[in-house]
């Protein structure tokens, strides 16, 4: 789960994902975290394998879900 400073990190995160062929889901951010601008990426993959997709000055913070639960990752 990617958390973004503005719409524009979204937007061009979502560019990059659909150019790669990597299925992804943007959605309102869960109610228990909060972000910038409200809206976050959530995407399936291996762990380590999120990182290829934070940009930097735009990705806020990655989350990983454990069950109903997130677990912080990185923090930008």
């Amino acid at each position: 789960l990617f958390l973004f400073d503005a719409t524009v990190g979204v937007m061009q995160t979502r560019k990059r994902m659909q150019t790669a062929n990597v299925a992804f889901r943007v959605a309102d951010i869960p109610r228990t975290l909060r972000g910038g601008c409200g809206l976050c990426i959530r995407l399936i993959c291996r762990p380590g394998e999120e990182m290829q997709w934070a940009l930097p000055g735009a990705t806020q913070a990655i989350y990983r879900c454990v069950g109903e639960a997130f677990e912080q990752v990185a923090e930008y």
